[in-house]
């Protein structure tokens, strides 16, 4: 079966050309239900359960009100890539989405998102004296926010960031080595 376009065409005796018309629709919920729930589905029809991407072009150079999600063939891989049309800017911001590195360090792991927001996370011991934690990824300045989470079963749980640097943080606490989860965020 082919979908046909010329069907139902101006001339046509709805009675005879029935069965293409048919076909037609068939076809449309066939073609339709790729990356959706089929039309005839009831409940949720016409969501989308994926979108694939199969096409791999250039960056569309769009106008404004537009933004594209696209796939560009990286090192010989498809990937995603995002463009928004910016008006204050010389070019439009195109933005990998796909293959985040992220970066280990012992236990502290970090990673640089696509819109340029660094993540570090990991674990440490925290003491009464100070403790550094070094960043997986170093900030371009201090980290803007540092979340601690004690998990020692024993004595005070209380830790606090001392001081922050672009590749490091101070901590201290109320009591000797204090198994602590940290995450950070910053540009």
């Amino acid at each position: 079966m082919t979908f046909n376009v010329a069907i139902p065409a101006a001339a046509d005796d709805p009675s005879v050309s029935q069965g293409q018309m048919l076909t037609n629709f068939n076809l449309t919920n066939t073609y339709f239900s790729t990356d959706h729930i089929a039309l005839n589905a009831g409940a949720d029809q016409g969501e989308h359960q994926q979108v694939t991407l199969n096409s791999v072009i250039a960056d569309p150079g769009l106008a404004d009100p537009k933004c594209s999600l696209y796939i560009k063939t990286v090192a010989g891989d498809s990937e995603l890539f995002f463009e928004k049309f910016d008006n204050g800017a010389a070019a439009n911001l195109v933005q990998q989405m796909t293959n985040l590195t992220v970066t280990t360090v012992g236990t502290n792991y970090g990673i640089t998102t696509p819109w340029g927001q660094i993540i570090n996370w990991g674990q440490f011991t925290c003491n009464t004296a100070d403790s550094v934690i070094t960043y997986a990824v170093a900030f371009t300045a201090p980290a803007q926010s540092i979340n601690l989470t004690c998990i020692s079963d024993t004595g005070s749980r209380n830790a606090v960031v001392r001081l922050s640097a672009a590749a490091t943080a101070t901590c201290r606490s109320t009591n000797n080595g204090l198994v602590t989860y940290y995450y950070a965020i910053g540009v």
